[in-house]
Parts: C-alpha cells; sequence; structure tokens
C-alpha cells in the first residue's frame, strides 16, 4: 500500500507535473464553457444556422493551423513564458465575446481564440513531457489526458449553469477569467531541461519539412491512433441524436447514453495508471482501435435496445480514453531516449483536430448518400482500413499487434 501511495505522488507530483495538468484543466475548463455558449451566443446576435456552423468549424481549423508553428517554436527553457502568454490570449478572445456579436470582432476574435487554445494545448504537453524526462511515460499521460477530459465536463456544466443564471454575457466574462488559473500554476512551473538532442530544424519551410521527415515513425504512429479516435468518434456522435430519434429514442436517451461514453473514457484514463504497471501501454493499441470499431459497427443492431446501445457506448468510451493515453504517452517516451518532443506535440495534436474536422464532414456525405445506419459501419470499416494500413507500414505499428507484459515494473525515484 505504500508504494502504491509513493508511485501516485511521484506520478502527479514529480518535476512539476502537476502543475501542467492544473494548466490542462483550466485550459479545457474554459473551452468547454465556450463550446457550449458559442452557438447560442451567436443565434442570439443574429447570424443564421450555415453561418453558425462554418464560424465553429474555424475553431477547429485554427487549433489545426497553430500546432506545428506551436511545436516548432517550442523551447523547453522559454515554456513558462510560451503558455503564459498563449493563457493570456485565450482568457482574452474568450471574454471579447461577452461584449458584442458584430462581425468585425466575432470573425477576428473566433480565429485568434483557435489559434490561441491550440497552441497552449501544444506546449503544455511538450513541457509536460520534458519536465517528466518522458518516463513513466503511460501513468504521466493517464494523469494528463484525464485532466484534459475533466476539464471539458466541468466546463460544460458550468458553462451551461451560468447561462441559465446569469445570462450568455455573464457566462462568457466568466469563461474568459478561467484561464487565470492556469497562468497561476503557470507562474509556479519549475525550470524545464531541454531534451539532450533536439531536432535540428533548419531555417524556413524546407527546414521544417526536413525536421517533419526525421520524426520517429512513433509519432505519426500516434498521429494515426488520435485520427482514427477522433473520426470515428465524432462522425458516430454528431449523427446519434438524429439516428436516435429516427430509431424512437428521446433526446435524454441520446443524452445519457453519449454521457456514459464520456463517463467511461475518463474513468479508464484514471484506471490505466494500474493496468501500465503490468501491461505495455503499446500493446493496447491494437486491441483498443479494433474494438472501438466494432463498436461504431454494432450500433445499427442493437436497435432502439437503451441496454445493448449503453453497451456499446461504454465500450466505445473505454476505447478512446484508453487510446487517448496510449498514443501521448508514445509520444512521451521518446523524451525518455533524449528526442525533441516540440515538434511531435504539434503533429500529434494536428491529428487529433483533423480527425474532429473530417469525421463529422465524412459522416454527412456517407449518411446523405447511404443513410446513418449505413454510414455507421462504413466509417468503421474505413477508419479501421486506414489505421491499419498506416500500423502495418511502420516497425512501431507492427510491434503494437500483440500484448505484451511489461518487461520491468516502474520504481519511483525520489
Amino acid at each position: 500500500m505504500r508504494s502504491a501511495l509513493s508511485a501516485l505522488r511521484a506520478e502527479v507530483l514529480e518535476r512539476g507535473a502537476l502543475v501542467n495538468y492544473l494548466i490542462c484543466l483550466a485550459t479545457t475548463t474554459t473551452e468547454g464553457m465556450l463550446q457550449v455558449l458559442y452557438a447560442p451566443y451567436l443565434d442570439a446576435a443574429g447570424y443564421a444556422l450555415p453561418v453558425i456552423g462554418v464560424l465553429t468549424s474555424t475553431l477547429s481549423v485554427m487549433r489545426l493551423v497553430s500546432r506545428v508553428p506551436a511545436g516548432t517554436g517550442y523551447r523547453a527553457e522559454r515554456a513558462r513564458r510560451q503558455i503564459v502568454l498563449g493563457l493570456i490570449a485565450l482568457s482574452a478572445t474568450t471574454a471579447a465575446f461577452a461584449f458584442g456579436g458584430m462581425p468585425f470582432l466575432v470573425i477576428p476574435v473566433s480565429l485568434a481564440h483557435g489559434f490561441a487554445f491550440g497552441s497552449v494545448g501544444t506546449v503544455n504537453l511538450a513541457a509536460t513531457i520534458d519536465a517528466t524526462g518522458g518516463k513513466r511515460a503511460g501513468a504521466i499521460m493517464a494523469w494528463y489526458t484525464a485532466a484534459l477530459s475533466t476539464g471539458y465536463a466541468a466546463g460544460s456544466f458550468l458553462g451551461g449553469a451560468l447561462a441559465d443564471a446569469y445570462g450568455l454575457p455573464v457566462a462568457l466574462f466568466v469563461a474568459g477569467l478561467v484561464p487565470f488559473l492556469g497562468i497561476l500554476a503557470a507562474i509556479a512551473l519549475p525550470r524545464i531541461e531541454a531534451a539532450p538532442h533536439p531536432v535540428e530544424r533548419g531555417g524556413g519551410l524546407g527546414g521544417l519539412l526536413r525536421a517533419g521527415a526525421r520524426i520517429d515513425q512513433r509519432v505519426w504512429l500516434a498521429f494515426a491512433i488520435v485520427l482514427y479516435v477522433n473520426l470515428l468518434a465524432d462522425s458516430v456522435d454528431g449523427f446519434f441524436s438524429l439516428y436516435g430519434l429516427a430509431i424512437g429514442l428521446p433526446l435524454a436517451a441520446s443524452g445519457a447514453l453519449r454521457g456514459l461514453k464520456s463517463a467511461s473514457a475518463t474513468f479508464i484514463r484514471f484506471g490505466s495508471i494500474v493496468l501500465f504497471r503490468f501491461v505495455d501501454h503499446t500493446s493496447i493499441n491494437f486491441w483498443a482501435v479494433l474494438v472501438m470499431g466494432v463498436a461504431a459497427f454494432l450500433i445499427p443492431f442493437a436497435g432502439a435496445n437503451v441496454a445493448l446501445l449503453a453497451v456499446v457506448f461504454v465500450a466505445s468510451g473505454l476505447c478512446r480514453g484508453i487510446l487517448r493515453v496510449t498514443s501521448t504517452a508514445t509520444v512521451a517516451e521518446m523524451r525518455a531516449e533524449g528526442k525533441d518532443v516540440g515538434l511531435a506535440s504539434g503533429i500529434y495534436n494536428a491529428g487529433l483536430d483533423i480527425g474532429a474536422i473530417v469525421g463529422p464532414a465524412v459522416g454527412g456525405v456517407v449518411a446523405s448518400a447511404v443513410g446513418i445506419p449505413a454510414m455507421y459501419q462504413i466509417v468503421a470499416v474505413g477508419s479501421l482500413a486506414m489505421y491499419f494500413a498506416v500500423a502495418l507500414s511502420t516497425a512501431p505499428g507492427r510491434a503494437s499487434l500483440q500484448l505484451r507484459r511489461r518487461a520491468v515494473r516502474s520504481v519511483p525515484t525520489r
């Protein structure tokens, strides 16, 4: 029991990782609040539904645009300053929505907000990896991704409650204050040591492309994992309420199923801390990817049976949660080998954004052609084919297609 508590303390507190978790929590709480408030805010300002859809998409697009520049510009020795400046920008671009809905404000602020959020997330992931030296990657990234999902959940509840009680402007202004909690945490961030052998990027676009070509294959595998996760999850979730109504499920049931899925994803992130003491985190990828695809494929077979749908959604949530942990741990473990993680963080996070952008679009196109039930099955099969094509083309991907025990259990250091 004492050794377990010592390990837990080391995983949470060692070398400032707790500070990075708090920054995650503040950042995604802000974003969770805005995700609830943004569409009603635009609707109240008189924007038409197509315009609301386009503006909402720009947030994801600007996150994607920010990833590689933020990762390329990341330096361990200036991580604190980069995080603080990013959080200030996130605060300003969130609170600004409280002061009106005119196009001259909404459009540039939306663009800047997406860029700020993507930049903070990219730099903070790299800083977390550098702060912990890439050690105990599975456990550290379990806490990191759990902080991310906890913030989104807390922001969703807080944003809706504040808007109902005090109105949209007040809720948006409060959301803009939340990043200051992250700034206070960032001020306490200890000095971070850079990787012994950073990537030599060179100048200009050519230098960036050469650096990308030299990125470890494990980064591209992690990119493929999160692209798969978000593409499949967002194409399923984005249309499930409509599908539920079509088969006779009330919106309350659809909401409850999605809530179960989110809760399962958060639960397994904490549970993986124990799991990774016995099983190599990379060996879980194959099974989690496969089960998540099969779960999406089986949705039409469950019909309107809520119990069966609950099993499918819980399985999907568990897989999504564990894959977020294993993929970030794949990037983090390279730091223990002395490799640079700035650009790797940008590439990894770009996979998340591309999946979130492409998933609903692909789902909509396919569903319009063959219907939502068939779309679930086509997207599931297509996503699995995409992932395994990438995995089988790389040595790390092929190595992940077998279940392995940990060769040596982690021993916490003091």
